[in-house]
């Protein structure tokens, strides 16, 4: 350990960190100074076990107790979230922070300074999240604003998958949100009331931005992520395009842009300065032209806007220079470990940021594996051949670091990215970035001297483009089963590999991780009844089945999606996550009961991104554009549709009988009535679930008069709860045990409706909502059904 002597703080820090997040353990502050008090008496100990333990001890009372403010904030009584759920109010608040701005859309951080409702107006403090629908936010950091809108608590759907989007907030010290239909909704009331300097970094990065686009129409996107940070002018195409290809980091600035930067830097100053003789007589040129780096540096830093990745590669830039000029030795592991407790000694929620995570990762598997994998090739005299095995080692370092975390987040991993990056890394790093970063600051002094630099660096990220389009086809690795067992594994062999003396002992080491990972993921042993499992997914106001049929099929009964369309994309942001971390890769059976976009929206990505089977529909005519770009897709990849009604008969699939029983088979409905919604049983030995879509009182009436062929034992609650549905005789003739209903909490449209709740906890029935809920299981064995929610990554 005296190698590495931040190493103890270190894990110490990231131990409280964890407990905290994961386990909820807060520890009281004065606890971490009474082992600092403990860590002080033991200094003049002969031995440094004892030592070595206060400090960590003293580091992971620091962690434990230093995220309470964030996830259990004692509020002022003025907090922005206190107009919560009292309507719309008018808000007044200063932009805090560089908006994120996206074609057509955006959000920025607002520091809440007034509320105004029922014609008062009172203090406000806080911060919440501001969403704009539509239209160009054309705000700077600094700006006063005021605009209408509904305060909200952010909230997660309770699916499995899901990013914690409300613990993601918290983490930035925000705790409500609001949002705007359009920028024009939007009142500036003044410009430039604070914070002036981070005003002139994001003015900068503006005008910059825009040169960028004028210059380079269609790279330009590219160019403003490699140069700016600014991800959003990215189409989503190409972004999906750069991570099946394995290179997606590229379009995040990191320690691999500013590296190259800095060493530009310092080889053109060291160029320039050796140019005159007087001041090589009385000065170290190189390590003048090292210290000179740092400014432009920062500078770069607070432009590019101080992502993570960013800031770590700054410091360690710093430590490294600081090192080099007082002619220390420097280990690269010791650098890496400095810069990580810095920046959680500064922000202890970073730790969970991804893009903090996959950072430190990648340069951690740079130091540490890549020597492991060109050991073997010391004796290798072609240096051409070597720097292609070096780069090769570094791609590869880096990509083995990082799958498993990428696993866990994204549930997918790119092979493709080990040879991306040999092509990638000097066409965007080595070309684009230096080309682009030596326009940037001619574009504030003589911007037609920019344009042919910008147009090189465009046709470079233009020629990346296809090869990336190339790359991208390559399958991308299924990773849905990673555990937090998983990480904590990876964890530890980079950290063996790290401390560990001896190639010998490091590979026991890596030997030992790879049996435990396997032995972690054999596969189950079957036996026992077979079963059929629904997940009732919580889409908001939406609707979403997966069943899991007795003999390993897959069935997915409508998609979710936003009534009015627009907003969040339901299938790539919940459905086709929740599926993956569910280990579902394909889809065996998508049903579609109607047409309307709240069940079928999230079938548009899903379509896209997992094979399907068969489609099942009821063919009635519609004039839904969405249902026709769904048959579209799905025709473009041979997928098979059926048709079903009353007048299909029963089949048998995956040991499941599927019984229709609506619409009537003499096709003279509307595709886009909600009482032409498909209806069918799913019967499991003595178990069996209604699907009902969105169907009302006509065609539950016509439904109730064969009551033997409604009886089951889970209904699928037609049409979200509303009042005009669920009538008396429809549920005694269905007679479930088990009633589910899809509805979005906070919903405007009331659901479920009260009359429905009271007929059905009249007659005995369970009722389980994914407003209240989240996304809801049920097992059935044939014989038996259990029901559990999800809750803190499982079902309970």
């Amino acid at each position: 350990m005296r190698q590495h002597p931040f190493l103890i703080p270190l894990l110490g820090l990231m131990g409280g960190l964890c407990a905290t997040h994961h386990f909820d353990l807060t520890l009281p502050y004065w606890l971490a100074w009474l082992c600092l008090a403990g860590s002080s008496a033991l200094i003049f100990f002969r031995s440094a076990v004892p030592l070595a333990i206060a400090v960590g001890l003293t580091f992971f009372a620091w962690g434990a107790s230093s995220l309470a403010p964030f996830l259990h904030p004692e509020l002022l009584s003025t907090h922005i979230v206190r107009s919560a759920g009292r309507g719309a109010v008018i808000i007044e608040g200063i932009v805090d922070s560089r908006p994120d701005i996206r074609p057509g859309e955006g959000k920025f951080r607002l520091a809440a300074e007034s509320v105004m409702a029922d014609g008062s107006a009172r203090p406000a403090s806080g911060r919440l999240m501001v969403y704009v629908k539509e239209g160009m936010v054309p705000f700077l950091t600094g700006d006063r604003v005021r605009f209408r809108a509904t305060v909200a608590e952010p909230f997660n759907y309770g699916i499995p998958g899901e990013y914690d989007y409300r613990r993601h907030l918290a983490y930035r010290d925000i705790h409500a949100t609001a949002f705007v239909r359009h920028a024009d909704d939007i009142l500036l009331m003044r410009q430039a009331v604070a914070f002036p300097v981070q005003r002139f970094f994001d003015r900068s990065a503006a005008m910059l931005g825009d040169v960028i686009g004028r210059y380079s129409p269609r790279e330009g996107g590219v160019l403003r992520a490699l140069l700016l940070g600014e991800r959003g002018f990215v189409s989503k195409e190409l972004e999906e395009a750069y991570t099946r290809a394995g290179v997606n980091h590229i379009l995040s600035i990191s320690g691999f842009h500013v590296g190259i930067i800095a060493l530009v830097i310092y080889r053109s100053l060291l160029m320039l300065l050796s140019r005159f003789e007087r001041l090589a007589l009385h000065l170290n040129l190189r390590r003048t032209a090292l210290l000179a780096t740092l400014p432009p540096v920062t500078f770069y830093l607070f432009l590019s806007g101080a992502a993570p990745a960013t800031v770590r590669s700054v410091l360690m830039i710093a430590v490294v220079t600081v090192a080099l000029w007082l002619e220390r030795e420097t280990d690269p592991a010791n650098v890496l470990i400095m810069a990580a407790l810095a920046m959680l000694a500064a922000n202890p929620p970073s730790l969970f940021d991804i893009s903090f995570q996959l950072s430190f990762l990648a340069l951690w598997g740079l130091v540490v594996l890549t020597p492991v994998f060109i050991h073997p090739l010391r004796t290798l005299d072609n240096r051409a051949v070597k720097n292609v095995i070096l780069l090769l080692a570094a791609s590869a370092a880096a990509t083995l670091a990082t799958i498993l975390p990428v696993g866990y987040a994204f549930h997918r991993a790119s092979a493709a990215g080990i040879i991306s990056n040999v092509f990638i890394v000097p066409l965007m790093g080595y070309g684009a970035v230096v080309a682009g970063f030596a326009a940037l600051p001619l574009i504030a002094v003589a911007p037609a001297a920019a344009g042919p630099l910008i147009t090189a660096a465009s046709w470079l990220v233009a020629l990346s483009n296809r090869i990336i389009d190339l790359l991208a086809r390559i399958p991308p690795l299924p990773l849905h089963s990673v555990t937090r067992t998983d990480l904590l594994v990876s964890f530890l062999l980079l950290l063996g590999l790290t401390l560990l003396p001896g190639r010998r002992a490091r590979m026991l080491t890596a030997g030992i991780a790879a049996v435990v990972l396997s032995t972690l993921h054999l596969p189950a042993v079957a036996g026992g009844d077979a079963m059929l499992v629904l997940t009732f997914l919580s889409v908001g106001q939406g609707e979403s089945t997966l069943v899991s049929l007795p003999h390993g099929k897959t069935m997915l009964v409508d998609g979710g999606g936003a009534l009015h369309g627009g907003g969040t994309d339901v299938g790539e942001r919940l459905l086709v996550p929740a599926l993956r971390s569910m280990g579902v890769e394909s889809i065996d059976y998508l049903v579609l009961t109607h047409p309307h976009p709240d069940h079928l929206e999230g079938l548009l990505y899903l379509a896209a991104a997992m094979p399907v089977g068969e489609f099942w529909e009821t063919g009635l005519p519609t004039e839904s554009a969405s249902l026709a770009e769904l048959r579209d897709r799905l025709a473009q990849r041979g997928v098979p549709v059926k048709h079903l009604s009353a007048a299909t008969s029963p089949f048998t699939v995956g040991g499941a009988r599927v019984e229709p029983l609506w619409p009537p088979g003499n096709g003279t409905g509307k595709g886009g009535d909600n009482d032409d919604s498909l209806v069918f049983r799913l019967v499991h030995g003595d178990t069996s679930i209604l699907f009902t879509g969105d169907i009302g009182a006509p065609a539950e009436g016509i439904l109730a008069n064969d009551p033997a062929r409604l009886r089951c034992t889970v209904l699928k609650v037609p049409h979200h709860g509303s009042r005009y549905s669920s009538s008396p005789s429809f549920l005694d003739a269905a007679s479930p045990h088990v009633a589910l209903i899809s509805a979005g909490r906070r919903n405007s449209f009331g659901l479920p409706a009260p009359e429905t709740l009271g007929r059905l906890e009249t007659r005995g029935i369970d009722v389980y909502r994914t407003d209240r809920d989240g996304t809801v299981q049920v097992i059935c064995t044939g014989k038996t059904w259990d029901v559990g929610t999800f809750a803190n990554g499982h079902f309970r």
